[in-house]
């Protein structure tokens, strides 16, 4: 039977089960890419509030995360040409927290995704009207059909409380070091009660670049302690953070929540 953590190393595979090139968003749909533009489809990209479509007949984003979950935080790495991430910091290495299984869930209408995993870019992947934050989390799910769901939260510095997130960066596992286990997190008030999400079909944004990945980046950012902020950039000197990719044709949706 395979373990959680075989799931989660095989997650680029499991998002590579939908066709090449084409992605089910919303749920149940599908758009191939043309054959002769290979970067089709592929995320982060820049989202423009005015220039995406208003989607209201989109299913309501419903969350059932924990108020209070241990996690298992540990630093990875994803880049080919390193794959211990031993030796230099770089784009394709994180701080990624594993969360318990069936532990969080998200759903959209009848679809239903188990919460696997989060980690941290720096700076943020996604631009967000011309406007790019110190910090973008990216909480990572697995729908029943073995599809990738990715949740995009934005983060800024100057939080007054300390937040689940704070609590994980805080004590970040030292590169090819020990796992941190960090207790008693409330992922339910990690996000904002706003839920107003950008919707598009993208990929992974680490190797291998995986398409068939359904984005849904949250309109509000939420804040992070300043110090936390400064720590974790300064793990990523020059930041971990995949460069803008092209729309080409894609349609953003934006479902006002």
């Amino acid at each position: 039977m395979p373990t959680r953590r075989s799931v989660l190393a095989a997650l680029p595979l499991a998002a590579g089960a939908l066709a090449a090139g084409s992605v089910a968003w919303p749920p149940g749909t599908a758009a191939a890419a043309p054959a002769d533009r290979p970067t089709r489809g592929e995320s982060p990209i820049a989202l423009s509030t005015r220039r995406a479509r208003p989607a209201p007949d989109l299913p309501e984003l419903v969350l059932d995360y924990p108020t209070d979950v241990d996690v298992r935080v540990r630093y990875v790495s994803r880049d080919p040409d390193d794959p211990s991430g031993c030796s230099t910091r770089g784009r394709e290495e994180t701080v990624e927290a594993e969360v318990p299984a069936g532990a969080a869930t998200l759903h959209l209408g009848d679809a239903r995704y188990e919460l696997l995993q989060f980690h941290f870019h720096t700076s943020s992947e996604h631009v967000l009207d011309g406007h790019r934050f110190p910090v973008e989390q990216h909480w990572v799910h697995r729908g029943e059909d073995g599809s990738t769901l990715v949740l995009g939260l934005f983060l800024a510095a100057g939080g007054r409380r300390r937040s689940a997130q704070d609590r994980v960066l805080e004590r970040l596992p030292e590169e090819c070091g020990e796992e941190v286990e960090v207790g008693g997190l409330d992922l339910a008030a990690a996000l904002p009660r706003d839920l107003t999400t950008f919707r598009y079909p993208g990929s992974l944004t680490t190797s291998p670049y995986t398409q068939g990945v359904s984005w849904l980046v949250l309109a509000r950012h939420r804040t992070l302690a300043t110090a936390t902020v400064t720590r974790f950039r300064t793990l990523f000197p020059d930041g971990d953070a995949r460069d803008l990719q092209p729309l080409a044709g894609r349609v953003v949706q934006l479902r006002r929540q």
